[in-house]
């Protein structure tokens, strides 16, 4: 954890942070387990909302039967 959080303190720009969260996801999974950490990443997600082109937003998974 303390490497994932120096590199988020050190990445340069708002496209670096956007590459990082599945390392922080990985991260949170390991401290409070995977449904939890996934909360924590929608909140995470929203901040990068308006600061990205649009085809760097999340991926939206659509489940079809």
């Amino acid at each position: 954890m303390h490497r994932v959080a120096q590199r988020v303190r050190f990445a340069d720009d708002l496209e670096a942070l956007w590459y990082l969260r599945q390392d922080v996801l990985t991260s949170l999974a390991e401290i409070d387990g995977e449904p939890s950490a996934r909360r924590q990443m929608r909140r995470i997600n929203s901040l990068f909302k308006g600061g990205l082109p649009q085809t760097m937003g999340p991926r939206v998974h659509r489940f079809t039967a």
